[in-house]
């Protein structure tokens, strides 16, 4: 099982999982609880916007380029469209409170 940390060391995340193919990214948190233990990588194209439609609770997200360094957090509520950000091409979803004190610039990883 992959976990999501920072390049320091700290623990993001218990379990992450990428979500690659088009079911998987359709599905992202839906029909899910909010489990704080668990981070959903989602690969990201130029210009690519993510969603909470259909959602119960809101998500935190960490945007990444390639070499995991973060360029924006973002909190979205519930039945929301969340922004494109330039040069992202990862996207880290998880319960709202798991990215405190993560900064742009640190790098999240899964090992």
């Amino acid at each position: 099982m992959s976990s999501l940390r920072t390049d320091l060391g700290r623990v993001v995340a218990n379990e992450a999982r990428w979500l690659a193919s088009f079911v998987e990214r359709g599905r992202g948190w839906l029909a899910r609880s909010p489990d704080p233990n668990l981070a959903l990588g989602i690969p990201l194209s130029e210009g690519e916007r993510l969603h909470s439609i259909g959602m119960h609770f809101p998500l935190e997200i960490a945007y990444c380029d390639a070499a995991g360094k973060v360029l924006r957090i973002v909190t979205l509520p519930p039945f929301r469209i969340a922004p494109a950000v330039a040069g992202a091409v990862v996207a880290w979803e998880l319960v709202p409170g798991k990215l405190e004190g993560i900064t742009v610039g640190e790098r999240l990883l899964c090992d």
